[in-house]
């Protein structure tokens, strides 16, 4: 939010910088982590004498509030406006799915880890998290797939994020495909095979050493919105890669049997590791990516990172542009130059 000067303020009194006060907004802990206060509750679950504590046990309902802006009145045009996802049922197919989805313990196993995850975040970074101000990128990133991909979800900027609640996720990005009219699949988008993304290479970002690599969980069979309720892990099948002292990549969300790299192997920018999937908690097909500090997928905190060589396009219209050192932001169509890809014949 944009600073103001306190009204009475005295005409030699410094006005606000609106950095300063963007960095501040930056520094406080999201609402989300709130909810670490419902752990203080579950002694009352246990033994009626601890009946006094139960009041914090409402704290877990601040979980829910990554979905609250789906309920708040849109401010202006989104910039995926012109992106064609689902249809207008899927939202409230999301939101039936969410409601048994609470009853997976694989699935709200996860969810308290990466809460619990925060306060190790916070204890690091002594809530100061990285921001794109703060953060010096050691590793140089290209896109994880070829060929041109529109951003459906993910910024640099609070308002875009994928996930701001999530610090892992805060600076993520999903990744799909679009055609000419902003639709993300051929016919009516049933069945997984009819997305544009679907089994679509994806690559690693920069070199590296694979430290995490999980297959073997379905792909979801139902699109549209719905959400897989006998998910395991909500990554589904998944790649994590090393490339420098703390930044390490996730690529999720993979097809089922395509993984292929394993744990230790070294990669190069633009080898194959996977195709795109509809895996894990995943409403289309479509890749989920981003950079975190730490392998640990509760512990990580996500970073700001720049792509190099990539031609983008704001909104449907138009041929991307080459760029420098670029934040991809929601709404782009993006293509990773042919200059900046590598040809790996482990990759052919």
């Amino acid at each position: 939010m944009p600073s103001r000067t306190e009204t009475g303020a005295s005409n030699d009194e410094r006005p606000r910088d609106p950095a300063e006060s963007k960095s501040v907004l930056r520094r406080l802990p999201d609402p989300t982590n709130l909810a670490l206060l419902g752990l203080l509750g579950l002694p009352a679950v246990v033994s009626p004498r601890f009946a006094v504590l139960s009041p914090f046990l409402y704290c877990f309902l601040f979980g829910l509030w990554p979905f609250v802006p789906m309920f708040l009145p849109s401010r202006g045009e989104s910039p995926t406006e012109w992106v064609r996802m689902g249809d207008r049922w899927s939202t409230a197919r999301f939101l039936l799915s969410m409601i048994p989805l609470q009853l997976n313990p694989f699935v709200q196993g996860q969810s308290v880890g990466q809460l619990l995850g925060h306060l190790d975040v916070y204890r690091r970074y002594r809530f100061d998290p990285p921001d794109p101000e703060s953060f010096e990128q050691r590793a140089t990133y290209r896109l994880p797939v070829e060929d041109e991909w529109t951003v459906v979800s993910g910024g640099q900027e609070r308002k875009d994020s994928h996930s701001w609640s999530i610090l892992a996720q805060r600076y993520a990005y999903d990744l799909v495909t679009t055609d000419g009219e902003g639709r993300t699949h051929a016919g009516d988008g049933d069945d997984p095979s009819d997305y544009y993304c679907w089994e679509e290479p994806v690559v690693a970002p920069a070199a590296g050493v694979v430290v995490d690599a999980s297959d073997g969980h379905r792909d979801a069979p139902r699109t549209r919105g719905w959400l897989d309720l006998r998910q395991r892990d909500i990554r589904g099948n998944y790649v994590v890669v090393e490339h420098a002292p703390r930044e390490y990549s996730v690529l999720a969300h993979l097809r089922e049997g395509s993984v292929a790299v394993s744990e230790g192997d070294r990669v190069e920018p633009g080898q194959r590791i996977g195709l795109c999937g509809h895996s894990g908690n995943s409403t289309e097909p479509h890749l989920h990516f981003h950079v975190q500090d730490s392998p640990s997928f509760y512990r990580g905190m996500g970073l700001p990172v720049g792509f190099d060589g990539v031609a983008v396009a704001d909104g449907p219209d138009g041929e991307p542009v080459g760029t420098g050192r670029v934040a991809l932001r929601a709404g782009q169509r993006v293509v990773q130059q042919k200059s900046e890809r590598t040809t790996n014949p482990e990759a052919e």
